[in-house]
């Protein structure tokens, strides 16, 4: 069975949710709140059922949805027996149908899950961080039980009767105990026994009769010795037989030993003939070397022309170089002050177009301060006539402003007045209605009515008015009264009309809208005279700054110059103090140059030697650094180089000792093992070694033959060894048939003692023992019944399936040690709970490994629990995160088993490992966090949507 679709209605974050699965490993990647849980809850609940509010087994949510209507969804089920399956179930429904949409039964589920329930499902194919440690108490037992009951439907309930009577039958019975009924009343029984055939020695006859039964009881020990006897050296031969090989081999390794002769060779002398071997080797090439890297230094030193030369100018390169720094510096001094003067230039340049003066115009003389004099007062009057006109401006905007405020309020009180005047029509419909002349009809009709019937009464009779001559006149008064009444409601209406609030509060706000249109209007005349004042004061201002255009001309100035900062800063002045500072850098500049040229004529011997094409100064000055520099690493090359060649031949000369002790070494091993070369020798160790395993092996076989040696040295072929053993076989086999004549004579001598016994209180006894057998049949069949039920029911769900244990067990010892890379062999699984053996054959029980070996120890048996299962049912497995206490090694080896377990099972992985992420490939993986990103925008866009049609209808509504 394969799930292939998740199709969520609505399980708690997951509503509409369509998961296409694939068939091997599926994983679900995403953090914490992407749904990962979620999704697992809602497999279980589909299989299963949903969790109840009040007990949830295995599932601590219920997971019901919050914006979903539905609760629940379905399941797409392939490879079932009833093949591909809709396993769809809400709050509402349960269904199981087929693709084609038709309807199956409703046990047709239980019949796929072929037995198995939540409990077992989660102990083997539903397993996370939590429940990984739950098979600690796991033995063979409980193992085989798991199987019985997912080999057939409805197997757990015989299993449970099963055990019942296992349980029950051990409190009556049970070997070795003392405290069971049935073994005390054993314990009875047999002491009954003893006291009656206590009793059975005063008879004369039984006297007789016990001694033939004492002659058959000899006869019988002696043959039971017999067979013990022929038992025993059976044995003997068995165990002569298996060490007989043993025995073969021994004299084989013997006879080859004597042929062999061993050569006492010094301790460690095959690592002395290596080591002097390889320091020859070593020495040899360290000689070639040397000699090589001799010549190449020779060569070195012939090709360092410059040496000589540096060596006879040792005292002019000295004074050189002294004069050459103090050149350096008087050359950064002469860039410093070019760059000054170059300074001086560009401030004076800059001053003279922020300033906006021709600098051939301008002067510095008493005339020159009188005109500043003048454009100060010049300046002086534009500033007041600015503040002048920023006050008009401030004036003029605060009026503008309490006009605005006016026309605000002439504006709210018509909205006011608009507003009463729709209360006052309203009002006069009100009244039309109130005072519609309908509501005279009634009266009217009733007054004609009144009118005509008294008219005709009076007319009619002649006795004088009747009764209907007063109804009439009745009827008329009440017409008349009606109109009446009705008049004078009316009249109340127009009268309340009339005097409605509404008239007066409309005649004070036109009051109040003639206030502020005056004031507006008088606040209009305000802003006119302060506008006419700004066009004055504007036409000033045009003038003065005409008269300070000229000014500025006048002084050599642009007619575009800004006074203001002619006048604060003074550029002229600055300009002047810059021409002057100019001049002095000028001065130090030509003392410089003349230093720098005594310089250049005194390196001429320099130059002659190592030209140089570029003669500016800085080149030279380098070039005289970088000259002294090479002159004297040659120096200092040329010494390292003679340094190296006496090393060079001090090592050749070492390395050559060093061969000749080898040599000598290696001579006198030779020597003494008697070897006239290294082949020689070596055969030597090899027959050595050969000696030693030849008498390790001895060793071990007399280890195993001890205490058998006379025999085996006694045989003198295998087949007769075996003859041997088949005649006491045979001979066994006839002492036995001997035996059972002996076993029928005495069981008849048994039986007519039985019969002479007389005495009253023997028969006492044998009552009694008689009533204890009867007592104890009854409670040997009652154990037996149960016991018998028992081992049916077993064999019944047994039947046609092998132990599956063993099989369990060796797929078991594969994934673990495929896990723990070799580290651990075998687990051993029995009826006492579970241990594993290291690759050292050492055992190891569960709390003694670490806590990652233990997972992988648990993660192994339910995979191969799931792979034995494999026949009886095919269910995938889910896998929440169960891995995180591995290490990354650990991870790997892991996600390589499930790749080749999802080879055949359907793998359900939710993990946020990174690792994990990148084991598998990305058609295996299922990114919940993109999923959970749209179905939140669908969300809020869904709210939006609501919470606009909400606001529609309150629209609407109002």
């Amino acid at each position: 069975m394969k799930i292939k679709t998740l199709d969520i209605y609505g399980y708690g974050k997951w509503v509409n949710q369509k998961f296409d699965i694939s068939d091997g490993l599926q994983l679900f990647y995403g953090q914490n709140e992407a749904g990962k849980s979620t999704l697992q809850s809602f497999i279980r609940s589909m299989l299963f059922g949903f969790p109840t509010k009040r007990r949830r087994v295995n599932q601590l949510n219920r997971y019901e949805p919050r914006h979903g209507e539905v609760y629940g969804g379905r399941l797409l089920l392939t490879d079932t027996s009833f093949g591909s399956i809709w396993i769809e179930r809400t709050n509402k429904i349960f269904t199981v149908t087929t693709e084609e949409g038709e309807r199956l039964p409703d046990n047709t589920l239980e019949k796929v899950l072929g037995g198995l329930d939540e409990t077992l499902f989660d102990n083997f194919y539903a397993f996370n961080l939590q429940n990984l440690q739950e098979l600690s108490n796991i033995d063979a037992d409980k193992i085989s039980d798991y199987f019985l009951s997912i080999g057939a439907l409805g197997s757990d309930k015989f299993l449970a009767i099963a055990k019942e009577y296992e349980k029950e039958t051990d409190g009556l019975y049970r070997k070795q105990a003392q405290n069971r009924p049935l073994n005390h009343m054993l314990s009875e029984f047999e002491s009954l026994a003893e006291n009656i055939q206590r009793m059975e020695t005063n008879m004369a006859r039984y006297d007789s009769l016990i001694e033939q039964q004492a002659h058959q009881e000899t006869i019988i020990r002696n043959l039971n010795q017999e067979i013990n006897r022929l038992d025993l050296e059976i044995r003997e031969k068995d165990k002569l037989v298996g060490r007989y090989d043993i025995y073969l081999k021994d004299r084989a390794a013997k006879r080859e030993l004597e042929q062999l002769v061993y050569t006492e060779i010094p301790e460690k002398g095959i690592e002395l003939l290596e080591v002097n071997r390889k320091r020859i080797e070593d020495s040899n090439t360290a000689i070639i070397q040397n000699e090589e890297r001799l010549r190449n230094l020779q060569g070195e030193l012939g090709t360092l022309t410059r040496l000589n030369w540096a060596n006879n100018h040792v005292d002019e390169r000295r004074k050189w170089i002294v004069e050459t720094q103090k050149t350096k510096e008087a050359q950064a001094k002469f860039e410093q002050t070019v760059e000054r003067i170059q300074e001086q230039n560009e401030t004076m340049l800059q001053l003279a177009r922020r300033g906006q003066f021709y600098p051939e115009k301008i002067s510095q003389d008493l005339e020159y301060n009188e005109k500043v004099e003048e454009g100060l007062a010049i300046q002086s009057q534009l500033d007041d006539l600015e503040k002048h006109q920023e006050a008009v401006k401030a004036e003029r905007k605060v009026y503008i402003d309490q006009r605005k405020e006016q026309q605000n309020f002439s504006a709210i009180v018509r909205q006011q007045v608009a507003k009463l005047e729709n209360q006052r029509l309203n009002e006069e419909a009100q009244l039309m209605q109130s005072t519609s002349l309908n509501h005279y009809f009634l009266g009217f009709i009733f007054l004609l009515v009144g009118i005509v019937v008294v008219m005709i009464n009076f007319f009619s009779s002649e006795g004088g008015p009747s009764i209907y001559t007063w109804l009439g006149l009745a009827i008329a008064v009440l017409g008349f009264l009606s109109i009446t009444y009705i008049f004078m409601e009316h009249r109340k209406h127009h009268a309340a009309f009339k005097n409605s609030p509404i008239i007066e509060k409309i005649k004070e706000l036109r009051k109040k809208e003639v206030q502020y249109h005056e004031q507006s209007k008088a606040l209009g005349t305000e802003i006119n005279e302060r506008e006419s004042a700004l066009e004055a004061i504007t036409a000033e201002i045009e003038n003065v700054l005409t008269q300070q255009k000229r000014w500025l001309v006048a002084i050599g100035f642009y007619p575009t110059a800004d006074p203001e900062i002619i006048l604060k800063t003074n550029p002229v002045k600055q300009y002047f103090e810059a021409k002057t500072q100019r001049a002095h850098f000028e001065a130090e500049r030509e003392a410089l140059n003349e230093k720098i040229s005594k310089w250049r004529s005194e390196i001429q011997p320099l130059l002659e030697r190592f030209p140089l094409v570029d003669d500016s100064t800085r080149s030279l000055i380098r070039h005289v650094e970088e000259v002294e520099v090479a002159l004297a690493r040659s120096q200092e090359r040329g010494k390292a180089i003679q340094e190296r060649i006496e090393q060079s031949r001090e090592l050749i000369e070492k390395n050559k000792v060093l061969i000749k002790e080898s040599e000598a070494i290696i001579s006198k091993l030779f020597k003494e093992t008697d070897s006239e070369n290294e082949l020689v020798f070596r055969h030597k160790v090899s027959t050595n070694r050969l000696i030693e395993d030849l008498q390790e092996k001895r060793t071990l076989y007399k280890d195993q033959m001890q205490g058998f040696e006379e025999a085996l040295a006694e045989v003198e072929t295998k087949q007769a060894l075996q003859e041997e053993f088949q005649s006491l076989e045979q001979e066994l086999i006839l002492t036995k048939e001997r035996l059972t004549p002996h076993h029928n004579e005495r069981a008849n001598l048994i039986v007519e003692i039985n019969l002479l016994e007389q005495d009253g209180t023997y028969q006492e006894q044998v009552q009694l023992m008689e009533s204890k057998k009867e007592e104890l049949r009854e409670s040997i069949y009652e154990w037996g019944r149960k016991r018998v039920a028992m081992e049916l029911i077993y064999q019944t769900l047994r039947h046609g399936m092998d132990n599956p244990v063993p099989e369990m067990n060796q797929q078991a010892d594969e994934i673990f040690s495929t896990l723990t890379y070799g580290r651990y062999t075998q687990i051993k699984l029995n009826k006492t709970g579970l241990k594993v053996k290291q690759f050292s054959d050492i055992l190891f029980e569960p709390h003694e490994l670490s806590q990652g070996t233990l997972e992988q120890l648990y993660v192994a048996l339910r995979l191969a629990f799931v792979e034995n299962a494999l026949k009886m049912i095919n269910m995938p497995i889910l896998i929440d995160d169960a891995f995180v206490n591995f290490d990354e090694i650990r991870k790997t080896s892991m996600y390589q088993v499930l790749e080749r377990f999802s080879e055949k099972h359907q793998v359900l992985f939710f993990t946020f490992d990174l690792q994990a992420k990148e084991s598998f490939a990305e058609q295996q993986r299922i990114d919940l966090d993109e999923i959970d990103h749209t179905v939140e925008n669908i969300e809020n866009s869904n709210e939006k949507d609501s919470e606009e049609s909400e606001k529609l209808q309150i629209e609407l509504e109002d």
